[in-house]
């Protein structure tokens, strides 16, 4: 726990990140965050941050989403970076279809939404990966973070994902 009481050397940092946000890997996506980073020491760090992001599952659905979290970041001597991460969100998905139909009680078809009731989305993820600026009291990150999130309730069950982001970070 001395990294805790390192308070003289307490930096923080506010940081922005864009990238890659690939559904199950392979269904496209993009993810933008601001970051508020707590430096305890130079090798440890407590991030909170907000992001938002999009991604398009062909000929199924795409889903936006808004999230809040929190973590930890461990850096090496050698620029390399390991991080853990959990949030919450809220996941908003969308129907491909030209049109979606209903049937109510009495035999009726109409024409329904295309959008589906919002979901909670919590969501754990562990990254990695490279800091460029190390020792300059800036930061510039090249990091992959796979990541597991739910969709809750999805036809009243909880529903998970994989993903994988892939980015930059950078301190303003």
């Amino acid at each position: 726990m001395a990294f805790v009481a390192g308070g003289s050397f307490a930096q923080k940092h506010f940081n922005v990140s864009g990238g890659y946000f690939g559904h199950t890997l392979s269904h496209p996506g993009l993810v933008i965050e601001a970051e508020w980073e707590h430096m305890y020491n130079d090798r440890v760090s407590l991030p909170l941050y907000v992001g938002a992001g999009v991604y398009v599952h062909p000929r199924n659905h795409y889903g936006t989403f808004l999230e809040a979290g929190t973590g930890f970041r461990q850096y090496t001597r050698s620029g390399l970076f390991f991080e853990e991460r959990l949030a919450l969100g809220v996941l908003q998905t969308f129907l491909h279809s030209d049109a979606v139909y209903e049937v109510d009680e009495s035999g009726l078809v109409s024409q329904g939404s295309r959008s589906n009731p919002p979901d909670f989305m919590p969501s754990i993820s562990l990254g990695f990966g490279y800091n460029f600026s190390q020792g300059e009291g800036k930061q510039n990150l090249l990091w992959i973070r796979p990541k597991l999130f739910f969709q809750m309730p999805h036809k009243t069950f909880a529903n998970y994902h994989m993903a994988v982001q892939v980015g930059f970070t950078h301190s303003l």
